[in-house]
């Protein structure tokens, strides 16, 4: 005897095997960007950059952009830095 299948079923299998290959690219592509890309320089948003130094936002932007003291790359409407350029930039002031 033949089980009969509802389109819900049907429709709900579909769902579960499109998210497992999903899954397991997106685990791919993690584990290649992880393992084999050569090391990159940490780029960090303002944003991110003063709540991970403690040092005020406006400051940053005025250092970095304004007396451009810092290279940045500008994406969109955010400016990344580097964060070796930060760590060597401080060094250099004291």
């Amino acid at each position: 005897m033949k089980k009969v299948v509802t389109s819900e079923e049907l429709s709900r299998t579909a769902k579960r095997v499109a998210q497992s290959k999903r899954f397991k690219s997106l685990q791919q592509r993690k584990d290649y960007v992880m393992n084999e890309l050569p090391e990159c320089p940490p780029l960090l948003c303002i944003n991110e950059l003063a709540s991970k130094t403690r040092i005020p936002y406006q400051l940053l932007r005025r250092i970095i952009v304004e007396e451009n003291k810092i290279p940045y790359v500008k994406i969109s409407n955010k400016y990344y830095v580097n964060y070796n350029h930060v760590l060597r930039y401080m060094d250099e002031l004291s």
